[in-house]
């Protein structure tokens, strides 16, 4: 009698990918005087398609990830704001942010830079946000960018809306511009594995014979509609929301 073999795992338990999507070959880190700390929602932390804030951590050796939706009694970010090596900044867009395409972080910068990242999707970020009151002190940073979104499997709300790992990507060509970092070109990693991750995802989309993807094609981000609800939608958060 022949027994059966033992199940086989088809899941990395690194980056949390399926065997045939994994990304752990392509990944390769470098460390960042600043410090990452990637606030992520759980239905972003369970998503294996692509998951562009797990990845980041990956590559970020000066990085963390906190999965929750609201953050106040976290005892991680507790302590992370505390840090005495750390100034924390939020990288989240509002009325009055700090400009990373000028120098002025660095003329404010008395200690080393600490980034929370919020990973969500951005109905999401903003529910986060706002929980989150313990964010609401710090100062907030923000890039003016026309850099256009790569995610082709996705669409963003308005021009210059980034996904974290593009948003994580600009601010370090920020810093890096504003001499706060020395990356050389290693943070080009970031964009690498996210094309990687998305034209894989196209590609596995088109095979009629996989299940759990779409059953059509993805669209050009041009050919698609876009929901009216984004006319209505307040992207940004303040404090006097309700």
């Amino acid at each position: 009698m022949i027994e059966n073999p033992e199940p086989r795992l088809n899941l990395c338990l690194k980056c949390r990918r399926r065997l045939l999507t994994c990304l752990c070959d392509l990944i390769k880190p470098f460390k960042t005087e600043s410090r990452f700390i990637i606030l992520m929602h759980p239905m972003e932390f369970k998503k294996e398609k692509v998951g562009t804030g797990r990845f980041s951590h990956l590559i970020l050796e000066n990085s963390e990830v906190l999965v929750d939706v609201g953050f106040d009694d976290n005892v991680r970010l507790i302590e992370l704001l505390v840090d005495p090596d750390y100034e924390s900044f939020v990288l989240y867009p509002g009325f009055e942010t700090i400009d990373l395409g000028t120098s002025e972080l660095k003329t404010k910068l008395t200690k080393k830079a600490q980034f929370f990242v919020i990973d969500g999707t951005w109905p999401c970020a903003k529910k986060m946000m706002k929980l989150t009151t313990r964010l609401h002190h710090l100062p907030r940073v923000s890039f003016q960018s026309d850099r256009v979104s790569e995610f082709k499997v996705k669409h963003q709300p308005l021009p210059g809306c980034l996904s974290t790992v593009e948003s994580i990507h600009q601010v370090l060509l920020d810093l890096n511009r504003m001499g706060v970092e020395d990356t050389g070109a290693k943070h080009e990693n970031l964009m690498d594995v996210f094309r990687h991750t998305v034209n894989q995802q196209i590609e596995l989309a088109r095979d009629p014979s996989r299940q759990g993807y779409r059953k059509k094609p993805f669209s050009l981000p041009e050919e698609r509609k876009i929901s009216k609800k984004w006319d209505n939608r307040l992207l940004f958060f303040k404090d006097s929301d309700e």
